[in-house]
């Protein structure tokens, strides 16, 4: 089931609420799935963290997001991937997150398309939103 959602074209066309239009049904769904994950396994939201691994790396149920370069998932461990701590509580900033991560997997000291996927991240604050674009910016295959 959860690969399904990670592979849903359909559900990504779809958004959380008609009241917040830029946002994606299909992320909020695997977002809710990793929290929950972790909440049953006994994790305490403090210690968990957004963590970087490459693209083949699923982690069932808590991979929020699966690309041709790289995949984002939310657990305890990093297990040497980069990361980023989410906090002592949900915070509302998918950016702020973005920013801390101990290493980015985006190009931007070359790559014109990496540096624009990167500035536009650091300015989203939805999380379900800055899923669907990285994923929508990806797959949509032009380069600058």
């Amino acid at each position: 089931m959860h690969r399904a959602w990670l592979t849903s074209d359909v559900a990504s066309g779809f958004n959380e609420s008609i009241y917040y239009p830029y946002t994606s049904l299909k992320f909020h769904t695997l977002l809710v799935a990793a929290l929950l994950d972790n909440s049953r396994a006994g994790r305490a939201f403090e210690d968990l963290l957004l963590v970087v691994d490459g693209p083949q790396e699923i982690v069932p149920y808590r991979t929020v997001y699966a690309g041709d370069r790289f995949a984002l998932r939310i657990d305890e461990s990093a297990a040497g991937n980069p990361w980023a701590r989410l906090g002592s509580r949900p915070w509302r900033s998918w950016a702020s997150t973005w920013t801390r991560l101990t290493a980015h997997p985006l190009d931007t000291d070359s790559d014109k398309h990496d540096m624009v996927l990167d500035a536009n991240l650091r300015r989203i604050w939805s999380w379900s939103t800055a899923l669907q674009y990285i994923e929508d910016f990806e797959t949509q295959g032009e380069r600058l």
